[in-house]
């Protein structure tokens, strides 16, 4: 009976394998409409996670050796509101930070560009005598004022145009990105605040439908990837807070400008593993640029001996050592990561390789155990310190 049981198990396998190929394309249409609707849901759970993890801190502080009614029924809404208020005020920080010295920057640039223009025309105009493709050049232009002003109207209405079509696209992007967000801040804060009450229901529903031992190995491994990116994102965030500060305290000693925005860009930017610290030097090489040019040369030296301490002191012991992998994987996650998924693929890449990792560790020595054997060399690196 087991093994006739087994029999139709891998049939209907086989079946949907089958189909599955033979329908792959609808398939694949089906799975995009389908995350494109769930995608406020999914950015909600994201954002319930995050800030779930903040609210666990804070709750630790909130009347915690009481048990009086009233603090047990608001802590959760209490801890919830400034988790929200905090991450909103950092939020806000950076951004009055960067973003008034990057406009300034394009300000100051619109504003030296005529005069740099203006230089090179008189030298051109100078010396095309002593440049002879210059004066050879100047010498065969032919100028049709009729035909100048003709295309000078055509480009004119397309590009009126074409900046109506685009300003239509912006306002609907932007009007769907904040519903969007909307739906997903709410769902996370409805998954917040009955998150007790879910928890249960799906212990409930896992032993009506799972086998002990399903259940048991389901969730060893919701374990660990929780475990894998929690201290992912607690590492990241102190790692940024560190970075940044370093940046900021060194641009300060050194005296280069935009000191305190160009260090918080790059401790935003340093949630990127690896190369996010060196985007955020970007920014800040560019605006130095406009003040300074020498200065910016030394900023971006500044940044490269900052990112060698950060790689090899700072990351190993604030990130690398909590996530308990080796500096290979955690390379190989970040650049397959960014090339499936971007940014976000960098971000996800680390903790989803920890947790495969971890499992991985748990699968050898389990199989090592069966056959009688210990493991010759440990796999990970925090266990083996133990």
């Amino acid at each position: 009976m087991k093994f006739n049981r087994q029999i139709v198990s891998y049939m209907v396998l086989a079946a949907l394998l089958v189909l599955g190929i033979i329908y792959f394309g609808q398939i694949a249409a089906f799975a995009q409409v389908l995350a494109h609707i769930m995608r406020p849901l999914i950015f909600g759970l994201v954002i319930a996670y995050i800030l779930n993890l903040l609210m666990r801190f804070l709750e630790r502080f909130y009347f915690p050796n009481t048990n009086h009614k009233l603090a047990a029924k608001t802590r959760k809404p209490v801890c919830l509101l400034l988790s929200i208020l905090l991450i909103l005020l950092i939020l806000f920080s950076v951004f009055n930070l960067v973003i008034p010295q990057i406009i300034n920057t394009f300000s100051a640039i619109a504003a030296v560009l005529p005069a740099y223009t203006e230089r090179i025309n008189s030298w051109l105009a100078e010396n095309r005598e002593q440049i002879p493709i210059i004066a050879k050049n100047i010498g065969d232009i032919n100028i049709n004022r009729e035909s100048i002003f003709n295309r000078i109207a055509t480009y004119t209405t397309q590009g009126v145009s074409s900046i109506l079509n685009s300003s239509v696209s912006v306002i609907s992007l932007l009007t769907t990105g904040i519903f969007n967000l909307f739906v997903a801040l709410t769902f996370a804060i409805y998954l917040l605040l009955g998150q007790d009450r879910l928890l249960r229901q799906a212990r409930r529903l896992q032993r009506a439908v799972m086998k002990e031992d399903t259940a048991a190995r389901l969730n060893t491994v919701l374990a660990i990837a929780n475990e894998s990116f929690s201290h992912f994102i607690v590492g990241q965030c102190t790692e940024a807070l560190v970075i940044g500060s370093l940046c900021t305290l060194g641009m300060w000693v050194f005296r280069f400008p935009y000191a305190t925005a160009v260090g918080a860009f790059v401790g935003v930017t340093s949630f990127i593993p690896i190369f996010g610290a060196y985007l955020g030097a970007g920014v800040g090489a560019f605006l130095i640029l406009i003040i300074d040019p020498f200065k910016s040369l030394l900023f971006i030296l500044f940044i490269v001996v900052l990112q060698q301490l950060e790689g090899n002191l700072i990351y190993p012991k604030i990130v690398g050592t909590s996530m308990g992998l080796p500096g290979i994987w955690v390379f190989s996650s970040v650049i397959i990561g960014g090339g499936l998924g971007g940014v976000f693929g960098m971000l996800l890449g680390v903790p989803v390789a920890a947790t495969a990792y971890k499992l991985l560790q748990i699968y050898v020595r389990g199989r090592l155990a069966a056959q009688g054997e210990a493991a010759t060399e440990p796999i990970a690196g925090p266990e083996a310190e133990k």
